[in-house]
């Protein structure tokens, strides 16, 4: 028997007995006073008891029970008369009885009566053009507040739902109208079929105006968009979505849609993007409606996937549900949040919607999963906040990577009959984790699935694994050893991950050629075969698999020019990058390794999901740097963002191009945002000129701007307006009616440079008579984001006002979740640390436990950043940026003392070179030898020379072009008596190697970005020729043809390739 401590019993005490078992709710709601708004209601619940007991305990909380009687059936007829004790901690009721209630079948008849709340939950009022409405939020435990239930996913039953209400409005519910009758002039009661067995989170009714249209799939479903009143047209894309998408479902699962009808709703007021209620779909407005004139390309690619998504619960979720919250991602990731990429992969292609999972959700989860204060997948529930707590995405983004990874392990052949058996199962029940994981190791025949699954599921985080690897001949031995990654750098070797590992090569560089399998062990060896030593080797080919790589930097490397010319896929290019620059933020490498990377590799990527992660990563360093102490830093890592940005800004510009796809419109406004953001003059001067435009057209929805780049209008235009400026975006606000350009002008409002108008933004945005309660969240985070002035101003809002701002959401609330996460977040210094601490002492909530850590944490990190990385960021900024302000007039750094042989004197110097510590190497031609300059040094060193005329072997001769390679060898090209040749001096060696010797001169020097090749420019010859780094001779590559100037010659132009690869 365990022995449970007293805390362990109190907590599970939350949980319902099981001696209780529902059966069907009969509900009537009676919602006619929605002006006033209240409501009252009966309901009667027919249970099963198991035990003798004095009372029955069930949910309930903020309602008041007016009537409360149990009739018992069996064994024998008998009324009970109950009292009622609330419990409002467990948000319980138990109802007692006198008498003791024996064993068997009964209805439990309640009366009650409550408030319509204004909290986004439970049973709330919405509000559209003054018309008052009611919507239902149940998930996860909010019936509860609407009527006393058993609220328990497992606790299932049949729901016959009446509602009273008024005939001018449209009311529905789960399933389909039975019957209506008046009752009174203005109010009907409408009877609604009875439910399949389903779970209390899933019962929703919606009372307001609204509009529909309709249509069929092909398995005659009837399908139904709700939208507000005069907007039905908006509803034609979800509509069309829907009837391709659910029949897709239907087959690929093996199962048809449950229910004769589907009704999805777009609610005037939303605190989620959708919620999968069995039959009636609610929606935030954003995720239903598409309006040509507003909505952006990449809102409809959202909208396609949210209603997959909610889709895919119609069957996970609804037709099996988990046994209880610690599954919950069996709902939300497992299928849902993965199976929605495989329907618009199938209904719309042209999105590439497979490579956009990889920054959209493997990545979006891999961040906040680096830190400590994580939390598995799979993770014990014990209190009702325990469960909106890991509504995260943790849950949703790293359970569906969980699948993906799944998916393409066994293959779909095996995981679709696996899915197909599951559901044939557990249809109408629930189910665990484990339940599963069974199907799907005995349909795919792999019987160590579950062990596998269970490290990715049950523990926190994940591994970074350590590669390493020596030659052997003809094979390759890499040794891997994981350890788990955290952002902090810190390191925890008591986790371990049974681990699947697929590796591409230089030779096949898109299929998986070996595939390793790491056993759970810390370290592991393997034997590549016919592997050669010019071959690379690149882990976790399309980025399926949920870990880190951290290469040495000779195999880094050697992958850079299969990104630069996109020999890799974008899921393995976003890959590459997004490893290097959470080690950097990690501490395992420096964050000017990544910044080299994006320039020398990234420059001319031209893939949106690639983008997508770069630009994110270089938000998170702007953010940090906002706060760095150097001067100028800012500035020149704005003009770096610009640099990068500037092929791919170039190739897209502001106007679409005939027939372009999703992707290039999507790509657009990314780049438009983060150039008008970052300064870039010319993209500021269009913004500014087309809100002109805009604000002198009259139309009403704005046609004269494309949707797709009016985000960036908006903001570059906003971060340095003036309160004229912000006033007019004031009065666009108030004159849309679609709800994504409101958000889009309410962001607008929030990204305001002035101090003085960001106060006024803030009090806007508080305002319900301007500003939606929905929309108060996410215009108050992105004034918070903005900048540092916007993260104070909200971070000290947030302290004066938590009070008002809890009881407007509710304490227990998981919208409270993000203001705490998503503001005070941002900060780097201690004394806000230690603020942020305060707070929570002054402000205890058990459903803020875990954000408060999460934000502690990542204060830390960003300020151990700061200190660890600012400098070096500074210097390389200053040292290699394009955007670097030079000064007028330049400075000698070597020489400038007249031709001459002394150390502070140069004769006809030809070839100059950068080390990686910055010393200055120049080929002193005349002198016969290489000088080192050191910064800010009055006189060089030589370095190698001065032997010309000895007659030796040794003899260095006029020496010209020079570079280095990557190990810190320097290769000097020589001549003598029409002789060429090429000598290279080892770091530390003491004497010079010749590598090359031609019967020409050579004036060229230069490697190619992985120094496999070594291309030299002939000088009399009038060409290039190529050798490899042994010195053998490949080919010639221009030139050849004589001296002259046509497109296959060369004359005297060695300094075409002059331009060496230097290793900054």
């Amino acid at each position: 028997m365990m022995n449970m401590t007293d805390q362990s019993v109190r907590k599970l005490t939350h949980r319902l007995p099981t001696t209780v078992i529902p059966s069907h709710y009969q509900l009537y709601i009676d919602a006619s006073q929605l002006e006033q708004y209240l409501f009252q209601g009966k309901v009667d619940i027919d249970i099963q008891t198991t035990e003798i007991s004095y009372e029955i305990r069930l949910n309930s909380f903020d309602l008041n029970l007016t009537k409360v009687e149990y009739q018992q059936k069996t064994p024998i007829s008998q009324l009970f008369n109950g009292s009622v004790e609330f419990n409002k901690e467990y948000e319980q009721v138990s109802i007692r009885f006198a008498e003791q209630i024996k064993p068997g079948t009964g209805c439990l008849h309640i009366e009650f009566n409550g408030t319509i709340n204004g909290q986004l939950n439970g049973f709330y009022r919405t509000k559209d053009n003054n018309q008052i409405g009611a919507c239902t939020q149940f998930e996860p435990a909010y019936a509860r507040q609407a009527f006393p239930c058993f609220d328990e996913p497992a606790l299932k039953a049949k729901f016959t739902i009446s509602i009273r209400a008024s005939k001018h409005l449209t009311t529905l519910s789960n399933m389909p109208i039975k019957s209506h009758r008046n009752d009174g002039a203005h109010t009907c009661i409408y009877d609604f079929d009875t439910t399949p067995i389903m779970s209390t989170y899933l019962v929703a009714y919606v009372i307001g105006a609204y509009d529909y249209i309709e249509a069929h799939d092909s398995n005659n479903v009837q399908i139904r968009v709700y939208t507000p009143v005069g907007k039905k047209e908006r509803g034609l894309f979800a509509l069309h979505t829907t009837a391709k998408v659910l029949p897709f479902f239907a087959e690929y699962f093996g199962v048809k849609y449950p229910l004769s009808k589907l009704d999805m709703i777009a609610v005037a007021d939303f605190g989620y993007g959708a919620m999968e209620n069995w039959g009636l779909i609610t929606y935030h407005e954003t995720y239903l409606l598409v309006d040509p004139h507003t909505t952006t390309q990449e809102t409809k690619q959202e909208l396609a996937l949210t209603v997959a998504h909610e889709l895919a619960h119609q069957w996970f979720g609804n037709l099996v549900t988990m046994e209880w919250w610690n599954d919950l991602w069996l709902n939300e990731d497992k299928f849902a949040s993965w199976i929605q990429f495989l329907a618009v992969d199938h209904v719309y292609p042209e999105y590439d919607i497979w490579t956009q999972f990889v920054s959209d959700t493997l990545e979006t989860c891999m961040i906040p999963d680096a830190l400590h204060n994580s939390h598995p997948i799979e993770m014990p529930i014990e209190k009702p906040t325990d469960i909106d707590e890991i509504f995260d995405s943790i849950t949703y983004e790293k359970g569906s990577s969980v699948i993906r990874f799944l998916h393409a392990y066994i293959g779909d052949e095996a995981f679709r009959t696996g899915l197909a058996n599951y559901l044939a199962e557990y249809a109408y029940k629930n189910a665990i984790t484990e339940n599963l994981w069974s199907h799907l190791s005995r349909t795919s025949k792999r019987p160590e699935l579950s062990e596998i699954l269970s490290t990715w599921t049950k523990q926190i985080g994940y591994p970074v694994l350590t590669v390493t690897q020596e030659q052997k001949g003809n094979h390759r031995l890499i040794t891997i050893e994981q350890t788990r990654f955290l952002a902090d750098g810190t390191t925890d070797d008591n986790l371990k991950w049974k681990i699947p590992i697929n590796i591409c090569t230089k030779s096949n560089p898109t299929e998986h050629v070996h595939q390793l399998y790491m056993n759970g062990e810390k370290k592991q060896e393997f034997l590549l075969e016919k592997l050669s030593e010019s071959d690379w080797i690149k882990l976790n080919l399309f980025s399926v698999g949920i870990y880190r790589v951290n290469y040495s930097q000779c195999m880094l490397d050697a992958l850079v020019p299969c990104i630069q010319d996109h020999t890799f896929s974008p899921q393995d290019r976003f890959g590459i990058q997004a490893d290097v620059y959470e080690l950097a933020r990690s501490g395992h490498v420096g964050y000017v390794d990544y910044l080299k990377l994006l320039r020398h590799a990234y420059k001319h990527e031209d893939n949106l999901t690639v983008w997508k992660s770069i630009l994110q990563k270089l938000d998170d360093l702007n953010s940090i740097l906002a706060y760095a102490h150097l001067d100028n830093i800012k500035k020149l890592f704005r003009t770096f963002i610009c640099e990068i940005l500037s092929n791919i800004y170039g190739k897209l510009e502001w106007d679409p191009f005939p027939n372009e796809g999703s992707q290039a419109a999507m790509l657009r406004e990314l780049v438009l945002v983060q150039m008008g953001l970052n300064g870039h003059s010319k993209t500021r001067e269009e913004a500014h000129k087309r809100f002109q435009t805009l604000l002198s057209s009259n139309d009403q929805d704005h046609q004269s701007i494309n949707p797709n780049i009016r985000t960036a209008i908006y903001l570059t235009v906003a971060q340095t307006g003036n309160q004229e400026t912000f006033e007019q975006f004031k009065a666009l606000y108030r004159k849309s009616d679609a709800q994504e350009e409101k958000i889009r002008l309410l962001m607008a409002l929030c990204s305001f440079d002035d101090e003085t108008i960001q106060y006024q933004a803030l009090e806007y945005i508080w305002n319900e008579n301007e500003v939606r309660k929905q929309d108060h969240k996410t215009a108050f985070v992105a004034l918070a984001t903005h900048n540092c002035k916007g993260c104070e101003i909200a971070w000290k809002y947030l302290q004066d006002n938590w009070n008002k701002i809890e009881e407007t959401y509710g304490e227990h609330d998981a919208h409270l979740i993000k203001f705490i996460e998503d503001v005070p977040n941002h900060f780097v210094t201690k004394d806000r640390e230690e603020e942020v601490q305060k707070f929570y002492v002054d402000h205890p909530n058990p459903l803020l436990d875990r954000s408060i850590k999460k934000v502690l944490e990542l204060i830390n990190i960003r300020r151990t950043i700061l200190e660890r990385d600012e400098h070096n960021i500074h210097q390389f900024l200053t040292t290699s940026c394009a955007g670097t302000t030079w000064e007028s007039n330049g400075k000698t750094v070597a020489g400038g003392n007249g031709p001459g042989s002394a150390l502070n004197q140069l004769n006809s110097s030809y070839g100059i070179v950068v080390d990686s510590n910055n010393a200055l190497f120049v080929s002193d031609y005349s002198n016969h030898r290489v000088i080192k300059w050191e910064q800010g040094a009055s006189h060089g060193s030589l370095h190698i020379g001065e032997l010309c005329g000895t007659n030796t072997n040794e003899e260095f001769c006029y020496p010209s072009a020079i570079t280095f390679n990557k190990e810190g060898t320097l290769f000097v090209t020589v001549q003598s008596d029409s002789i060429g040749s090429v000598v290279f001096l080892k770091k530390g060696a003491a004497s010079f190697e010749t590598l090359i010797t031609v019967n020409t001169s050579i004036y060229g020097i230069v490697w190619d970005q992985n120094e496999e090749y070594l291309y030299l420019g002939h000088h009399r010859e009038h060409r290039v020729l190529k050798y490899t780094k042994d010195g053998k001779f490949v080919s010639v590559v221009a030139g050849g043809n004589g001296a002259g100037s046509a497109l296959d010659q060369l004359d005297y132009r060695d300094k075409n390739i002059q331009k060496s690869h230097v290793p900054l």
